[in-house]
């Protein structure tokens, strides 16, 4: 399912986040009120709504989680901008925001396994001295590497070269503009 609406709308969000336009708490906000059904976007997972959604929604907003501070009001400008290398990462994203492509990879949750940590989760780490702990990380990190040799990884979101180049080549920023002059 791709749910048009809602992509452009965190590709809107992602997009005056990364260039320092909002806050991140102004960011979460909007997310919020437009893509997560109320929800704060590390805690999307646990609605009912992102088992159904359109599979990019909370792959995205767990990357984009990724990018700031939750813990102090800032925008990404100063010493809190995005790197080169986050700066092109995030350009990726919102291109694949921005196309009717469908998300082909298989989801696996790249948050560290004690955010996510249940008061089970903690009980079990304490009653096997931390073998819980590590056998939850180590599954993690396989699924990770079983996931990125599913595709070009280099690519994500989009699946190959081939999907992000096609992508790119229909410039959905520049349509109706005319031809570009050197």
């Amino acid at each position: 399912m791709i749910d048009i609406e809602r992509r452009k709308k965190l590709a809107y969000h992602l997009r005056q986040l990364s260039n320092g336009q909002i806050s991140n708490d102004e960011f979460e906000e909007s997310v919020m009120n437009d893509v997560t059904f109320g929800w704060l976007p590390e805690q999307y997972y646990r609605s009912d709504q992102s088992t159904n959604d359109d599979p990019v929604i909370r792959p995205i907003l767990e990357m984009a989680w990724g990018l700031y501070d939750d813990t102090r009001n800032h925008k990404l400008n100063g010493r809190d901008s995005l790197t080169e290398y986050g700066i092109k990462e995030i350009a990726r994203y919102i291109l694949f925001l921005q196309s009717d492509q469908e998300y082909d990879w298989d989801y696996v949750d790249l948050t560290h396994p004690l955010i996510r940590f249940s008061f089970k989760d903690i009980l079990k780490s304490i009653l096997t001295l931390g073998e819980h702990y590590r056998e939850l990380k180590l599954r993690r990190e396989q699924e990770y590497e079983r996931m990125k040799k599913s595709g070009n990884f280099e690519y994500w979101p989009f699946k190959t070269k081939a999907d992000f180049e096609r992508q790119l080549n229909k410039q959905p920023f520049l349509i109706g503009t005319h031809e570009r002059t050197h």
